[in-house]
């Protein structure tokens, strides 16, 4: 995650200094970047600003400062944008709280796609997250860097003064989209009630689960009056389709609510290969369309895998961007050591040197890696095993080819 501190002062300049070397001592997935608009750089020419900040920093140990020349408005909407386009950004505001509310207000969204924002006083004493608490990690991050730096967090969401389980927190730390935010507050608040709410899973469950959350035997209703959870854990349908093959416990009595939450694991893997010059639209359209007739959510889809003959491809390359996924490229020799019964073509094998791409691909995605002793041998070696499983074999269409399967998974309830 990057994170930009912005700071006013030069006191505030000091302490951004200091929470960046805090936090990367033992940090290392953040990225540190210093702004200011410390009054005292306005009115310099820019080789006089330069002369005066290597004096000062000689002096007082700065680093690194960038004098913003922007509004706050504009600095703070860039933030807000990159982190939409992927680049995971938090901003740490050194100075009054209103100023930064200000500045962050004509950019806010969503609590998905809105950006941490925490405020730190020049004097270093408080730390405040406003903005993304839970599912930004705002919350984490300034429990992290109060402790780093000897400040108080001042946490206010109620289901951490309380300490209630927060579903959007579990979702975060489980790596489930969350497909109705609104349904958010519903869960929580019926947790902060004292009551308790109904999580139906198909992924193995790890962890202590808290006593407010239910996990019944998972059985199918095919009656027209369906029960629904509070709370759904599915890779397999999208919202749209929620009153389809509904999950229920009969031994458990559950009162019907409207809109379940719906959380996503990513665990859909896309195998493919395609003839050279297929347009991201045309990959577009058969996957979507796929998908659609599969019941699969375009948002449990986590990677797309081919040969590496095709990690070239534009339009494999440009279909991965726009849906925000892994793209996996395997030599024809890992390939071909994926065990199974695949859709052979000869002339395949001729083309590419292996019998299957599509398939042999998205299992691929499904292997890990586990150490393995030898027996022999003091040495540690790699096992690797596949865990996943095909839910679609090939289908060809215009000169391309897709698979589709599920990679393992499941939820841990002790990290939240």
């Amino acid at each position: 995650m990057q994170i930009d501190i912005m700071s006013f002062t030069g006191r505030g300049i000091r302490l951004s200094e200091k929470i960046r070397d805090e936090i990367l001592v033992e940090q290392e997935d953040y990225e540190v970047h210093l702004y200011t608009k410390y009054g005292k750089y306005q009115n310099l020419a820019d080789t006089e600003r330069k002369i005066w900040q290597k004096q000062e920093q000689n002096a007082a140990g700065w680093k690194n400062q960038v004098y913003v020349k922007e509004t706050i408005y504009d600095w703070m909407r860039a933030r807000f944008e990159q982190n939409r386009k992927g680049n995971k950004t938090a901003v740490i505001w050194i100075g009054a709280c209103g100023i930064a509310v200000r500045a962050m207000a004509p950019s806010l969204r969503d609590k998905l796609t809105d950006i941490p924002v925490l405020v730190v006083d020049e004097a270093g004493q408080f730390v405040i997250p406003v903005l993304s608490g839970h599912y930004g990690g705002a919350n984490n991050l300034a429990r992290l860097l109060a402790d780093r730096i000897g400040a108080v967090p001042v946490i206010t969401t109620a289901t951490d003064v309380n300490h209630a389980f927060a579903v959007d927190v579990f979702a975060k730390e489980n790596g489930l989209l969350i497909q109705n935010k609104a349904q958010i507050a519903a869960v929580s608040s019926k947790v902060l009630d004292g009551k308790k709410i109904v999580m139906l899973t198909d992924g193995k469950i790890e962890g202590n689960v808290p006593d407010s959350v239910i996990l019944p035997a998972m059985k199918i209703c095919e009656e027209e009056n369906l029960i629904v959870p509070d709370v759904i854990i599915s890779a397999r349908y999208p919202v749209k389709k929620l009153l389809l093959n509904q999950v229920m416990d009969e031994q458990l009595e559950v009162k019907a609510h409207t809109e379940p939450l719906w959380l996503v694991p990513r665990s859909i893997i896309l195998g493919m290969g395609c003839k050279r010059g297929k347009s991201c639209e045309e990959i577009e359209q058969f996957v979507l369309e796929t998908l659609e007739q599969e019941q699969i959510a375009i948002q449990a889809v986590n990677a797309l895998a081919t040969i590496d003959l095709k990690k070239e491809e534009p339009g494999f390359l440009q279909f991965a961007e726009k849906y925000g996924l892994d793209f996996l490229a395997y030599p024809k020799e890992v390939l071909k050591e994926i065990p199974g019964f695949f859709s052979s073509s000869e002339f395949v094998s001729q083309t590419v040197g292996v019998d299957n791409v599509c398939e042999r691909a998205a299992l691929a995605a499904c292997q890990k890696e586990e150490p393995k002793v030898c027996c022999d041998s003091s040495e540690n070696q790699k096992k690797v095993l596949l865990r996943g499983r095909l839910l679609l074999r090939k289908k060809a269409k215009d000169g391309m080819t897709l698979a589709i399967a599920e990679r393992e998974w499941s939820v841990r309830f002790d990290e939240t």
